[in-house]
Protein backbone atom coordinates (compact mmCIF):
# COMPACT_ATOMS: atom_id res chain seq x y z
CA UNK A 1 0.00 0.00 0.00
CA UNK A 2 1.54 3.42 -0.76
CA UNK A 3 1.21 6.84 0.07
CA UNK A 4 -1.16 7.78 -2.62
CA UNK A 5 -3.83 4.55 -2.35
CA UNK A 6 -4.19 6.08 1.69
CA UNK A 7 -3.97 9.76 1.17
CA UNK A 8 -5.35 10.17 -2.32
CA UNK A 9 -4.41 13.42 -3.84
CA UNK A 10 -3.83 15.33 -0.40
CA UNK A 11 -0.05 16.67 -1.27
CA UNK A 12 -0.12 19.73 1.12
CA UNK A 13 -0.13 19.31 4.62
CA UNK A 14 -1.87 22.54 6.92
CA UNK A 15 -0.24 22.52 10.20
CA UNK A 16 -1.60 24.11 13.55
CA UNK A 17 -1.56 24.32 17.31
CA UNK A 18 -4.66 24.12 19.09
CA UNK A 19 -5.17 23.87 23.27
CA UNK A 20 -1.25 22.96 23.16
CA UNK A 21 -1.34 19.85 20.59
CA UNK A 22 -0.15 20.16 17.01
CA UNK A 23 -2.32 19.09 13.90
CA UNK A 24 -2.07 18.27 10.55
CA UNK A 25 -4.71 18.22 7.57
CA UNK A 26 -4.49 17.48 4.07
CA UNK A 27 -5.14 19.23 1.56
CA UNK A 28 -5.46 18.85 -2.23
CA UNK A 29 -3.84 22.72 -3.39
CA UNK A 30 -1.83 24.97 -1.40
CA UNK A 31 -4.58 27.35 -1.77
CA UNK A 32 -6.99 24.95 0.19
CA UNK A 33 -4.26 24.41 2.64
CA UNK A 34 -3.54 28.30 3.06
CA UNK A 35 -7.32 28.85 3.15
CA UNK A 36 -7.91 26.53 6.34
CA UNK A 37 -4.99 28.20 8.05
CA UNK A 38 -6.40 31.50 7.52
CA UNK A 39 -9.86 30.69 8.34
CA UNK A 40 -8.58 28.80 11.19
CA UNK A 41 -7.01 31.84 12.56
CA UNK A 42 -9.96 34.31 11.99
CA UNK A 43 -12.38 32.41 13.28
CA UNK A 44 -11.52 28.89 15.65
CA UNK A 45 -8.58 30.97 17.53
CA UNK A 46 -5.82 28.15 16.74
CA UNK A 47 -2.47 29.01 15.82
CA UNK A 48 -1.34 28.34 12.54
CA UNK A 49 2.77 26.70 11.81
CA UNK A 50 2.88 26.55 8.06
CA UNK A 51 2.75 23.74 5.03
CA UNK A 52 4.71 20.78 4.41
CA UNK A 53 4.78 19.92 0.62
CA UNK A 54 4.47 15.52 1.01
CA UNK A 55 5.76 15.72 -2.61
CA UNK A 56 8.95 18.08 -2.40
CA UNK A 57 9.52 18.15 1.63
CA UNK A 58 9.00 21.98 1.09
CA UNK A 59 8.02 23.68 4.47
CA UNK A 60 6.76 26.85 4.02
CA UNK A 61 5.41 29.44 6.93
CA UNK A 62 2.06 31.39 7.30
CA UNK A 63 1.60 34.96 7.03
CA UNK A 64 -1.92 36.35 7.98
CA UNK A 65 -3.28 39.56 6.15
CA UNK A 66 0.85 40.33 5.15
CA UNK A 67 2.50 39.46 8.89
CA UNK A 68 3.76 37.02 10.55
CA UNK A 69 1.66 35.09 13.18
CA UNK A 70 1.62 31.93 14.75
CA UNK A 71 4.69 29.70 15.13
CA UNK A 72 6.94 28.53 12.36
CA UNK A 73 9.22 25.71 13.42
CA UNK A 74 10.38 24.05 10.56
CA UNK A 75 11.08 20.56 12.31
CA UNK A 76 7.90 20.82 14.41
CA UNK A 77 5.76 21.30 10.74
CA UNK A 78 7.55 18.51 8.79
CA UNK A 79 7.54 16.07 11.63
CA UNK A 80 3.80 16.66 12.72
CA UNK A 81 2.79 16.53 8.78
CA UNK A 82 5.21 12.89 8.21
CA UNK A 83 3.60 11.87 11.70
CA UNK A 84 0.27 11.95 10.56
CA UNK A 85 0.55 10.69 7.27
CA UNK A 86 2.56 7.57 9.08
CA UNK A 87 -0.46 7.46 11.39
CA UNK A 88 -2.79 7.22 8.22
CA UNK A 89 -1.06 4.36 6.87
CA UNK A 90 -1.22 2.71 9.91
CA UNK A 91 -4.83 2.74 10.38
CA UNK A 92 -5.42 1.65 6.28
CA UNK A 93 -2.95 -1.11 7.25
CA UNK A 94 0.26 0.00 5.59
CA UNK A 95 2.22 -0.13 8.65
CA UNK A 96 5.43 1.58 6.93
CA UNK A 97 7.20 2.15 10.02
CA UNK A 98 6.66 1.18 13.55
CA UNK A 99 4.64 3.29 15.88
CA UNK A 100 6.81 5.61 18.03
CA UNK A 101 5.33 5.62 20.96
CA UNK A 102 3.35 8.98 21.43
CA UNK A 103 0.65 10.41 19.82
CA UNK A 104 1.22 12.95 16.30
CA UNK A 105 1.67 16.24 17.12
CA UNK A 106 2.32 16.85 20.76
CA UNK A 107 3.45 20.27 21.05
CA UNK A 108 4.61 19.59 24.98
Amino acid sequence: MTISHVLGSMRFMAVFVQLDTCYAVGFDTLTDATDFLFWGYEEQNFVPCGTFDMLTGEVASYEHRGRDVGLYDPDLIRQTATDYVRAALRLAGGRPTPYPGKPPGLVL
